[in-house]
């Protein structure tokens, strides 16, 4: 693991070094003093590959107007590539889109569910249910009659109550240990960043596989079905009646009222979560670039190299580091990249690894 994240790690750090040309050395001054000069400065500073000296250039811009946008962005963008500033660096961003007349597009949301009698809030869609399995699961509670043939059998011939310890070795009796799919909805139609839905009684975690956007979110995960230990009890399963699964997510809104300046302060902000690496925050910074790939084609107006597919590739390398790596897959994917990557294949990390490294290409 430590070798596919070096290799990723220095795949990732090549499409964040945006050095357009080779500093000679030297001052960069404004040919024209004021607000103006300064940033004109700051970003041949920048172009010349003198991040230091851009950022003086952009702070003395905001010393003399700290209403317009230009040089916030500027100053956003050199954080990426300077380390001092990496605490402070999303400020930045924050007041480009703000000042350009725009809205912050990404939010984080927490939210707890609970399963359902039925199967109805988290619903297995692999395997598909049969009537039968529905019906042994909604018995919770019940004694248990269920169908074998023309005959109706008692399942449990001592009459004790049928509860969710009982559903969870019927259903492994049916199924073995083979890993269910799940899928549930989220009102939110532009749910971005949903990692792992974690079962707050087994104290389970899951993988989120992908996110489809419609009127909703729907969000489909993957469960391998084991027996595991719940105070005094085991269970062979993972969402059971009642139980209430936790996760956080991250939605993303276009930015609204602003121009792509705003868009150019997004994009520096999901970098700079990626550049932070284990520091950055991995909701917020894969929120950014997706959302901002997904509205369109994209190109940094002061660096070309940056386009919506680099900006899937980060995000698929910050979910990548973060071990989320059926989430990666599934970015991956949605740009026809790794299709025939198999997930129980011993070599699906390695695999996973090259498919981002093309998208960062």
């Amino acid at each position: 693991m430590k070798k596919i994240n070096a290799m990723l790690i220095a795949a990732v750090a090549t499409s964040l070094i945006l050095v357009a040309g080779c500093y000679d050395g030297g001052v960069t001054q404004p040919s024209t003093i004021g607000y103006d000069g300064y940033v004109n400065a700051g970003w041949t500073a920048f172009a010349a590959g003198d991040y230091d000296d851009a950022m003086i250039n952009f702070e003395l811009a905001i010393e003399i107007d700290t209403s317009k946008p230009d040089a916030y962005l500027g100053a956003g963008w050199c954080s990426i590539l300077l380390s001092d500033y990496w605490v402070i660096g999303d400020q930045f961003d924050y007041m480009a889109v703000q000042l350009d007349g725009g809205t912050w597009p990404v939010v984080l949301e927490t939210e707890i569910l609970t399963q359902d009698l039925d199967w109805t809030e988290f619903q297995c869609v692999d395997p598909v249910l049969t009537a039968n399995d529905i019906m042994v699961i909604s018995a919770w509670g019940d004694s248990l009659l269920i169908v074998e043939g023309d005959t109706l059998v008692d399942y449990d011939v001592d009459s004790t109550t049928v509860d969710n310890i009982i559903i969870g070795d019927w259903l492994y009796d049916q199924y073995g240990a083979e890993r269910f799919q799940y899928k549930f909805e989220l009102d939110h139609p532009n749910v971005l960043a949903l990692f792992s839905v974690a079962n707050e009684f087994s104290l389970v975690t899951c993988s989120v596989d992908s996110i489809v956007n419609g009127t909703a979110s729907t969000v489909y995960l993957s469960v391998p079905y084991e027996r595991v230990a719940a105070g005094d009890d085991d269970f062979r399963t993972w969402c059971m009646y009642q139980n209430n699964m936790s996760f956080e997510y991250a939605t993303y809104t276009s930015t609204g009222g602003s121009t792509s300046f705003a868009n150019d302060a997004v994009a520096a902000y999901g970098i700079l979560q990626e550049a932070r690496g284990e520091n950055g925050d991995v909701h917020f910074g894969v929120a950014s670039l997706l959302g901002l790939a997904n509205e369109g084609p994209y190109t940094f107006s002061r660096y070309t190299g940056i386009t919506s597919l680099k900006l899937k590739g980060m995000a698929a390398a910050m979910a990548f580091k973060n071990q989320y790596f059926r989430f990666a897959l599934g970015i991956c994917r949605s740009e026809n990249f790794g299709l025939s990557i198999d997930v129980s294949d011993p070599n699906f990390l390695v695999e996973l690894m090259q498919a981002i490294e093309l998208m960062l290409d």
